[in-house]
């Protein structure tokens, strides 16, 4: 019996640790989004640009059709397709501030 409510115990604890919630799972996604910027900055996990997803910021090396030679006015609206993770910046930090991770960006619609 002690073994039963040892097993019980168990697997209680396993489904409450599990139903913790996820961050949001971008990878194949098409949404609505913000295009706030273009860092310039050179070291790893700075440069590129700066996309708002709902209340998530990830970054990208490139997006298609936009090049940061043009004069963009931000924030840009766009429909985007969100690829793969290409680099996971979690573990560094500029000012105590954990840097967003990185993005392949498939297709870029801008909204105007």
């Amino acid at each position: 019996m002690r073994h039963i409510k040892l097993v019980i115990l168990f697997l209680s604890l396993l489904i409450m640790t599990n139903c913790e919630k996820k961050k949001e799972d971008l990878v194949n996604l098409t949404t609505d989004a913000k295009i706030v910027g273009f860092v310039t900055e050179k070291c790893y996990c700075c440069w590129g640009w700066v996309i708002n997803v709902g209340s998530t910021t990830i970054k990208a090396d490139s997006i298609p059709g936009l090049s940061p030679l043009e004069n963009i006015i931000f924030p840009v609206s766009a429909r985007i397709t969100i690829g793969e993770k290409t680099r996971d910046c979690a573990g560094y930090k500029i000012d105590m501030e954990v840097l967003p991770d990185y993005y392949e960006i498939k297709n870029c619609t801008i909204i105007k």
